[in-house]
């Protein structure tokens, strides 16, 4: 106890002198997490949430905290050296574990038979794999959980499905009830929420539904947020509840696979509140990330799967993680049954389903395919120029190199002398215009089949 005691007071003085050299933001983001461990041989031990979290610390904020030591040893602290690790889990009491995943129900609402969405145990925190991809994501969520640093107390999380939105909204979930189980967390779909309004105005306990989204409620998640398109009177009565919410400093998550502008039939009103959010994209895993979250989920899922296998999965595996999640199921499964070794002949029969063996088009090969079908040059293509001519062949690829590839959006504008947001705006606003204009839709159709045949030449490679 003495020990415990010795390593608290020691960081309590460490951390007064951190005030001094940081925002409010950052201590309440990277620096209220950590917790003192232990003080071994006059060094303190502060634990992290998790690798990424340590990693980050160490690289962004580990001088001052040396600064910090070194001040406090000045004024008769017994401290020689800091050490960061990961903190254990904290396991929760089987009544809180029991607890927490459960939502609060008020009595007049119990006939709504639809049952509430129950956390995911393990998507929080420390099991989320953190890339390029979705790490300003993951950093936002984080924040948010930890309740500053956003300047915003709404966070809209966007991405395709099956690359982790769920898993950081519920992550949030879980992180602030760990924090403190008195939070109410309301964690479900538009769809529901859209479900149980209908089902207290028929049964005549609108009020009963007011009183738990807006006064009733900490922490509002909605997924699928997109789904309330062309429901004006859902979407009037959300208006009032987030404005509730917004004016008490309550917290708020929506996910969507669509940006609030690209959702169709979307009141004003309403459309003007979910863009106030912190808007955080999460793309699609590039290769290294890929490799990690194959590594995690083999390691979770006891497989010991070769080097070799990993590459090869993560190679042809580039659409989301389910995707890789449900191939390493199926590789486990079938080596057990037929009891198997895990190699790559196994690893080719497993996605013998999911390969179509088709070269996969580079950037090279999407533009030479553009240039000749429009009649452009590549000079032309990735100019700055404005010519009319060419601001069509110029979008249409980005869009093909978006959706054919599993390149990001940083690597897709430097081939075409673009930033990032250009891209975004050109894939959006092809997607838009093909949703009018059929004839558009056939020129992409029709160059996306040209480029499935296309073998990349020896100049492509260095785009792969």
């Amino acid at each position: 106890m003495g020990a415990e005691l010795s390593s608290e007071l020691a960081w309590i003085s460490t951390r007064g002198y951190l005030n001094e050299g940081l925002s409010e933001g950052n201590i309440k983001i990277w620096i209220d997490p950590l917790q003192p461990l232990r003080l071994e041989k006059q060094t303190l031990h502060l634990g992290c949430p998790n690798r990424f979290f340590l990693a980050w610390v160490r690289d962004n904020y580990f001088q001052h905290l040396k600064t910090a030591l070194e001040r406090g040893r000045r004024d008769g602290l017994p401290v020689e050296a800091i050490e960061l690790e990961v903190a254990p889990p904290v396991k929760p009491a089987p009544a809180e574990r029991e607890t927490l995943p459960r939502q609060q129900e008020l009595p007049r609402l119990h006939a709504y038979k639809t049952a509430p969405l129950r956390f995911n145990p393990r998507y929080t925190f420390d099991r989320f794999v953190v890339g390029a991809n979705n790490q300003y994501a993951y950093s936002a969520t984080q924040a948010l959980a930890a309740g500053s640093g956003l300047n915003t107390d709404s966070l809209y999380l966007l991405s395709e499905p099956g690359l982790g939105k769920s898993h950081l909204s519920q992550a949030l979930s879980h992180q602030i009830l760990t924090q403190d189980g008195r939070h109410r967390v309301y964690y479900l779909t538009a769809e529901d929420f859209t479900n149980e309004l209908v089902h207290s105005i028929k049964t005549n306990c609108v009020e009963d539904f007011k009183a738990k989204y807006r006064r009733s409620c900490d922490v509002l998640v909605l997924e699928e947020i997109h789904f309330l398109s062309g429901k004006e009177k859902v979407q009037t009565e959300l208006c009032y509840t987030l404005d509730c919410l917004t004016e008490n400093n309550k917290r708020i998550v929506f996910t969507s696979s669509k940006l609030p502008r690209d959702i169709p039939r979307l009141g004003r009103q309403f459309a003007s509140r979910l863009s106030r959010s912190l808007i955080s994209t999460i793309e699609p895993p590039d290769y290294e990330t890929r490799m990690k979250i194959l590594e995690r989920k083999a390691r979770d899922n006891g497989l010991n799967v070769p080097e070799a296998v990993l590459d090869f999965m993560a190679r042809r595996l580039t659409r989301d993680v389910r995707q890789m999640e449900s191939s390493l199921n199926s590789l486990g499964a079938k080596s057990r049954l037929l009891d198997r070794s895990i190699d790559l002949a196994l690893a080719q029969e497993i996605l013998g389903d999911l390969m179509d063996n088709k070269p996969v088009p580079t950037l090279t090969s999407i533009q030479e395919q553009v240039c000749r079908y429009y009649l452009v040059t590549f000079d032309d293509l990735v100019s700055h120029s404005r010519r009319k001519n060419l601001g069509l062949p110029r979008k249409v690829g980005l869009y093909l190199s978006r959706k054919l590839t599993d390149l990001s959006l940083e690597a897709i504008g430097q081939a075409f002398g673009r930033n990032h947001s250009t891209v975004l705006y050109a894939v959006n606003l092809i997607e838009n215009r093909c949703r009018r204009d059929h004839k558009l839709q056939a020129q992409i159709e029709f160059l996306a089949q040209q480029l499935d045949h296309v073998r990349p030449s020896i100049m492509d490679q260095t785009d792969l």
